[in-house]
């Protein structure tokens, strides 16, 4: 626990100092970005408030777009045998799609990324470490609270 404190302390600092000192923010290959929304979403902790069996019209599974998580950069990933959709904020909106997951934090510093998903439909926040190791990403931590 102490040591994803100071994880999380780091990536907050570097983070807040890259703001201040106008650093550009780091960007990731699509590939990269693919395998960790597909780590995020293949997470065995949140599998059970997907409700596909009870909810079908839950699929596909949606993601509100987030920077560079859009579905220019995501095609091709599926989860439950269909591509997942990334919407934009206007068409969850219009649409009235309550069944999305948000993004509520990407903070990527070298090797390590914090990412949160809100589920609100469940009312629950994932909150993620990533860690790259050899071109590699793997989650380093997860925990998951309903709200």
């Amino acid at each position: 626990m102490r040591t994803q404190l100071k994880i999380i302390i780091l990536v907050l600092t570097i983070g807040i100092s890259n703001l201040t000192f106008g650093q550009k923010t780091q960007k990731l290959p699509n590939n990269e970005l693919r395998e960790i929304i597909g780590l995020a979403l293949n997470l065995p902790e949140l599998q059970q408030y997907f409700h596909i069996d009870s909810h079908p019209e839950r699929l596909p599974i949606k993601i509100k777009e987030f920077g560079e998580i859009n579905s220019t950069n995501l095609s091709g990933i599926e989860k439950f045998g269909t591509e997942i959709l990334i919407l934009k904020n206007e068409e969850i909106s219009r649409k009235e799609i309550p069944d999305y997951l948000n993004i509520a934090d990407w903070t990527l510093v070298d090797n390590l990324l914090r990412l949160q998903l809100n589920y609100q439909i469940e009312g629950i926040t994932v909150n993620y470490m990533f860690e790259r190791t050899d071109s590699k990403w793997k989650i380093k931590s997860a925990e998951l609270w309903e709200e």
